[in-house]
């Protein structure tokens, strides 16, 4: 999912009732007190920021020219961070840093924690937009600081929403679900709807990217209900535009660009031009994968326009990026590349490495200063005299008594020295013993495995990429023929070593057994066949004491003769390239063993091929494998784009530079899990 929407949110610096009616706020600017007039316009102007903004700022206009009249500083500073929200909104974010800085610098001068907090938030929401992520993560690690302290829980709430999705930016989801699920629990607790529906967009697309499909829909689903039933126009937009997105990834184009088009047109109306830049590059993406680019050069060049006007980065570079495609797609070589060097300098500019430190460097700031901070609160001078005294009376004390204990130590050690290196020869002769016996063990699974030359008879364009993580493995390949047809499975078993390898062998001998006696070849049959063997054998009833084991397993039967792919899986998904396109069928989430929520049978997929057409199967270590700069999980999204930037190669050079792929991201981490891949051909 490339191009969902989230929202940051802005904080106010002071508190409006928002239910009244604009009608009658009107009627109260009668009033002779210059500063409830102020007030007033200032909560007429908030009644404007969920529907069309620009309606709304001739009262801000109004507002800001009584502060004037009457010299009012901190009334204008209040004007000035409702001038930077509007100036954000419609996309003019030179603007809207001018007015939350202003208004920084005037809370900062007279103390007002609060209202000083709110400014440091909005100024990282507008660097953040521009793409300015060092700057951004300052501002957020400011306003944490100023609430911790003063203990306010909703303002706490916001800032880890804001903090949570730029965390989300940089890829560390994890940060990011512990930042969202932290602003979620407090907005609970003070049912606060807008900032629930909020959050609940967000942990939409974050569950999206870590493959908790369940969840997706159901968050979106929640965060449209809940706009549509404040009324908050904007937020209906950014919730149609994910919807939209969605049904574009499942390959529902002409819905996909329905719900687009309704978005834009929310967003037009508003006049908020960021978020049309956004909807605008996904609108062009749409009609460039239908390969009609007269619309999509149309609605990309209108969002490169709106782009140069808003100067932020990451619509500049998502804007030059569609641009790039369609144009070499039309084999307009010259306009292709200039887009692209528009694209990469801009791309560059968000995700520098020194950024990347910067973040890093100032989270752990933040980190000591609370630590300081509570040392502080739990310090006293009096507290720390005392402990100075104490330890100047004991220290001689305590010296004498290390020595004493020093000198113990190393008799007892100079005793054991002797024993130690006995028990280190007997460890020595029983670890030799226990490593012959596995590498033995391993010879006899590597004997089961079918031989290469068998499966280049049936398969001659083909790669098996197979590496267990210790001598022996829990992941084992099973291929065969019958019938004309051939079987391919790539299995898991619970665990790794020697005990993923006593149930690899189980697995093993299961699938032969099964093959043979089954008449007809149908995936879904062979798992639920299997499913019963594995829980029969390891006596599984859904006990809470008894062994969970199990195995993951993809499984396909390619009728080559027939043109023709059936695929059923547990857990492990199937990957079909067939040209530029990706097809994936996907896996039940369930495993081959007990599971209290399992259903009936396995799904089966069955799909026509076409020569050329290439498959992948795989289990989960590769996937899994920490590495990188920042020691992360390489994650299925970076193993999808691998195998497209190979599409097209020889099985045998895929496979090579999958391998080199591999070594290169794990770099000097341990292997953490047995790693199975195999690709196919047809």
């Amino acid at each position: 999912m490339k191009n969902l929407f989230l929202l940051l949110i802005f904080l106010p610096t002071i508190l409006f009732c928002q239910t009244k009616e604009i009608d009658s706020l009107v009627l109260l600017l009668n009033r002779p007190d210059d500063t409830i007039k102020i007030n007033i316009l200032i909560e007429i102007y908030t009644n404007y920021e969920n529907s069309k903004i620009t309606d709304g700022k001739k009262y801000l206009d109004q507002a800001y020219e009584i502060t004037e009249k009457i010299e009012n500083e901190k009334w204008q500073a209040h004007v000035n961070i409702n001038y930077g929200k509007y100036y954000n909104i419609i996309g003019e974010f030179d603007k809207s840093l001018h007015y939350f800085s202003k208004a920084k610098e005037y809370y900062q001068k007279n103390n007002n924690q609060t209202a000083l907090g709110s400014a440091c938030n909005n100024l990282g929401v507008t660097y953040e937009k521009i793409g300015k992520y060092d700057d951004a993560m300052a501002c957020y690690i400011e306003a944490l600081n100023i609430y911790d302290v003063i203990n306010d829980s909703l303002y706490l709430a916001k800032t880890y929403l804001n903090l949570g999705l730029l965390h989300f930016r940089q890829n560390d989801f994890q940060k990011c679900g512990e930042f969202y699920n932290k602003s979620l629990e407090i907005r609970i607790k003070l049912n606060d709807k807008a900032g629930m529906a909020l959050v609940y967009n967000n942990l939409g697309i974050l569950n999206y990217y870590i493959e908790d499909y369940d969840n997706v829909t159901q968050y979106f689903e929640k965060a449209y209900k809940t706009y549509k039933e404040l009324g908050f126009l904007r937020q209906q937009a950014m919730a149609l535009a994910n919807l939209a997105e969605i049904l574009n990834i499942m390959g529902q184009k002409d819905r996909s660009l329905k719900y687009y088009f309704e978005a834009l047109n929310i967003e037009r109306l508003l006049e908020n031009k960021n978020e049309q830049i956004s909807t605008l590059v996904l609108i062009s993406e749409v009609y460039l994968s239908r390969n009609d680019y007269q619309n999509a050069l149309k609605y990309a060049e209108e969002g490169l326009s709106l782009a140069k006007q808003t100067k932020a980065i990451p619509e500049l570079s998502n804007s030059y990026n569609v641009l790039y495609q369609i144009h070499k797609e039309l084999k307009n070589y010259p306009e292709a590349i200039n887009n692209l060097e528009s694209y990469k300098l801009y791309n560059d500019s968000l995700f520098s490495e020194s950024k990347m430190k910067q973040i890093t460097e100032l989270q752990t700031k933040y980190e000591t200063k609370k630590k300081e901070q509570q040392i502080d609160n739990l310090e006293s001078e009096k507290l720390i005299n005392e402990m100075k005294i104490k330890r100047q009376r004991n220290f001689s004390f305590t010296l004498m008594l290390g020595f004493l204990l020093v000198f113990l130590f190393i008799l007892v050690l100079f005793r054991q020295n002797k024993k130690i290196r006995l028990a280190n020869q007997l460890l020595a002769y029983q670890k030799k013993q226990i490593t012959d016996s596995i590498e033995y063990a391993s010879r006899i699974q590597s004997a089961v495995l079918p031989p290469a030359e068998f499966i280049s008879g049936i398969i001659p364009e083909h790669f098996i990429i197979f590496k267990p993580r210790d001598i022996v493995s829990g992941d084992f390949y099973w291929i065969s023929q019958k019938e004309g047809k051939t079987i391919i499975a790539a299995v898991d078993c619970t665990g790794h070593g020697v005990p993923g390898a006593f149930m690899s062998m189980l697995g093993f001998a299961f699938m032969n057994e099964i093959i043979n006696k089954e008449e007809s070849l149908v995936p879904n049959v062979i798992l639920n066949q299997l499913r019963e063997y594995v829980k029969e054998s390891l006596h599984q009833t859904g006990k809470d004491n008894e062994a969970k084991d199990g195995m993951d397993i993809a499984l396909c039967v390619i009728d080559q003769k027939n043109n023709s792919l059936q695929f059923s899986g547990a857990y492990n998904s199937l990957l079909l390239f067939r040209g530029k396109e990706l097809i994936t069928l996907k896996a039940d989430r369930m495993p081959i063993g007990i599971q209290l929520s399992e259903k009936m049978s396995f799904t089966n997929h069955e799909i026509t091929t076409l020569p050329g057409d290439c498959i992948y199967i795989y289990t989960d270590g590769f996937i899994d494998q920490f590495g990188g700069n920042d020691g992360r999980k390489f994650k299925i999204k970076a193993f999808k784009d691998l195998l497209k930037s190979l599409n097209g190669l020889p099985m045998k050079d895929q496979k090579k530079e999958i391998e080199r792929s591999y070594y290169e991201w794990k770099g000097k981490s341990e292997q953490i899990d047995d790693i199975l891949i195999i690709g196919v051909r047809l």
